[in-house]
């Protein structure tokens, strides 16, 4: 069976127990999921799925490759929203739908009058459990991802800017077999590393000081991401120590609550009270614990205190505590994991 054709089914079976005929999927992380394909951008492709079949809208230019890469989709040479309502009309479908919540509004406006429903969140909901060749691509990206990191370590030298040592990183993933970034890298340095989303800068690296990165590949499509802080130099801080320390211990501690039948923002809550322990730091926790990632670097379910979904066997998400202190420093400890049946494996080794 191919790698998408599984998915498709996967979700064809979704439907049929959902009472849905047709789906159309306008957004290019859904279309890229389903067809397993990197289309350039948003609008260059759209799907028509059924009970029993998946037909692609696109440009003639793309279709050699999908012939080859995906020959169970039902090529049709058109981007009209209006041509995939002629379709779900020509196959009498009834109840058809799209994703409220990844469609344009004109898209949107045009699926609403022609009778579609509106179903937020339905492709999301469907991604969240991962297939073997998904975990497979994943687990690949996360290695590369891994294993850069000690070679970026060795490679780091004082005078680098943020800049650089981000593109220092990237090319090192690239030779890896990394096939693209995940997102953008952060590099911060010294006290930028009290910014969780910092934008890199020319500041350049002095011994002494912490350094933190956050940053991940594709493989396959599938992203990864991990985050890493250390101490660039010797003798570092005892403040430091015992802070990174601390989040390396929470990290640890949301471990134990990561697991299958679990609340999503249960392990989120347990280290806001491992940290208020250990010196009333949750203030200094600004962030959710984590998030799934496939396709994309931001899928559900989320690790966050708003989530209200339940963790399930075959999820694969991230664990991220971190601390800022605003001008001195931030460490956060990430790593993207697998919840499987009995346990939780950590991927970014």
């Amino acid at each position: 069976m191919k790698r998408s054709d599984e998915k498709i089914k996967n979700f064809q079976s979704y439907m049929k127990r959902k009472g849905i005929d047709a789906c159309a999927v306008t957004d290019l992380d859904g279309v890229n999921f389903f067809a397993d394909f990197s289309f350039a951008g948003q609008g260059d492709a759209y799907l028509l799925i059924t009970r029993k079949k998946a037909y692609c809208f696109t440009k003639q230019m793309y279709a050699a490759d999908l012939k080859k890469k995906a020959p169970y989709l039902a090529l049709v040479d058109s981007l009209d929203c209006a041509d995939i309502v002629k379709k779900a009309r020509s196959l009498k479908a009834e109840n058809c739908v799209f994703d409220a919540a990844s469609t344009g509004y004109l898209a949107g406006k045009l699926f609403y009058e022609s009778g579609f429903k509106e179903a937020a969140g339905l492709i999301s909901e469907v991604k969240e459990e991962k297939t073997a060749s998904e975990i497979s691509r994943i687990k690949k990206a996360c290695a590369i991802s891994a294993k850069a990191y000690d070679i970026f370590r060795k490679k780091l030298k004082a005078g680098i800017s943020e800049i650089e040592a981000a593109a220092l990183l990237e090319g090192i993933m690239s030779d890896l077999g990394g096939q693209g970034l995940a997102f953008t890298t952060i590099m911060a340095f010294g006290a930028n590393s009290a910014n969780p989303h910092h934008i890199n800068s020319s500041r350049k690296l002095k011994e002494g000081e912490v350094v933190l990165l956050d940053y991940g590949c594709k493989y396959g499509g599938y992203c990864s991401d991990i985050t890493r802080t250390f101490w660039f130099g010797k003798n570092p801080s005892a403040e430091f120590s015992k802070t990174f320390d601390l989040v390396k211990a929470a990290h640890d501690e949301a471990l134990k609550y990561v697991k299958a039948g679990a609340a999503a923002k249960e392990a989120h809550n347990r280290v806001c009270e491992f940290f208020d322990k250990n010196g009333k730091l949750a203030k200094y926790f600004i962030h959710g614990l984590g998030h799934s990632l496939g396709t994309a670097i931001h899928e559900t379910p989320y690790l966050n205190p708003r989530s209200l979904s339940t963790l399930k066997t075959g999820n694969i998400v991230t664990v991220e505590p971190g601390l800022y202190f605003e001008g001195k420093f931030g460490i956060r400890y990430e790593n993207t994991v697998l919840i499987t049946d009995k346990s939780v494996k950590i991927l970014t080794k």
